[in-house]
């Protein structure tokens, strides 16, 4: 039984004691001699129960065929924060009992697995996450999922290829080739669809490098244009000296920089490509540029 302990975090269920040879009696010595602590209604661990014991949990309560999922299976891959509450899905009936458990939110249905506990793949787990969430939220998931290697563009494409009923479908597959292009954050995939698409901007290029150091968000290197995306907090103190000093160096080598902030591309996307287009043209892009529905 030791083993088993050692597989499953030192969560065990009362079923599986038994077959491994403990009696009802060594179970209930274990648990009010507080060896045990009981996790749900025959769900047993070891010491205070952890993060990673609840999720075992979960997958035992479940019963044969559980898989973790969501953000909980975001994290164990390595790409979301902890969750306050843990996904499962469990191809048997969903109890009344498991539906009122406190840490857990049990779905019906089969999902294929990896890894110990079992979660979902990487794929299923970030186009599931992707197609519950926002914009800004489909940008991040694939941004971690990408520059994290946990996956790859093509490897996502296969996966959508299979799900043709995917919710948000053609948004994550516009927003995985922004990403994959080199965006590298929400607010850049924001850029790109309610700036730069909509409003007819050239496409310009992503993370790259004007001068040592840095990369830059984005480049019109024909008309010598660089622009810069600050995010939500943006750059104060050091950072913000240090940007400074870069500017200064990229305007000597010819080069104008403008930066906007969260609330120019999220609120004012209108007047942000207005700006951007007024200096291309002072720079020689020929255009045009033209408005949008939101204009």
């Amino acid at each position: 039984m030791g083993w088993l302990l050692n597989e499953q975090e030192d969560v065990i269920s009362r079923a599986q004691a038994l077959e491994h040879g403990l009696t009802d009696a060594g179970v209930r010595y274990l648990t009010t001699s507080g060896t045990w602590r009981t996790l749900s209604a025959g769900i047993y661990a070891a010491g205070h129960p952890s993060w990673i014991q609840l999720v075992w949990a979960g997958v035992l309560i479940a019963g044969h065929g559980a898989v973790v999922g969501g953000a909980a299976a975001a994290h164990l891959i390595g790409i979301g924060d902890v969750p306050g509450i843990i996904d499962i899905w469990c191809p048997g009936k969903i109890s009344g009992i498991t539906r009122s458990e406190p840490h857990w939110r049990f779905h019906r249905g089969d999902r294929p697995s990896i890894g110990s506990p079992p979660r979902t793949t990487v794929e299923e787990t970030v186009l599931t996450l992707c197609s519950q969430g926002s914009l800004d939220d489909v940008g991040a998931w694939l941004s971690k999922a990408l520059f994290r290697r946990v996956t790859t563009a093509d490897r996502l494409r296969r996966a959508i290829a299979l799900r043709p009923k995917l919710r948000q479908r053609g948004l994550i597959l516009e927003t995985l080739d922004v990403v994959d292009g080199g965006s590298q954050s929400p607010m850049e995939v924001r850029f790109h669809r309610d700036v730069e698409k909509v409003h007819g901007l050239p496409v310009p290029d992503r993370q790259k490098s004007y001068s040592r150091g840095r990369k830059s968000d984005l480049g019109y290197t024909d008309y010598g244009l660089i622009v810069e995306l600050d995010g939500l907090i943006g750059h104060r103190g050091p950072g913000e000296v240090r940007d400074a000093r870069r500017d200064a160096d990229h305007l000597v080598a010819g080069l104008v920089t403008l930066r906007f902030g969260w609330s120019d591309v999220a609120g004012r996307p209108c007047q942000t490509a207005a700006t951007i287009a007024r200096v291309l043209r002072a720079r020689g892009w020929p255009g045009p540029s033209h408005e949008c529905p939101r204009c």
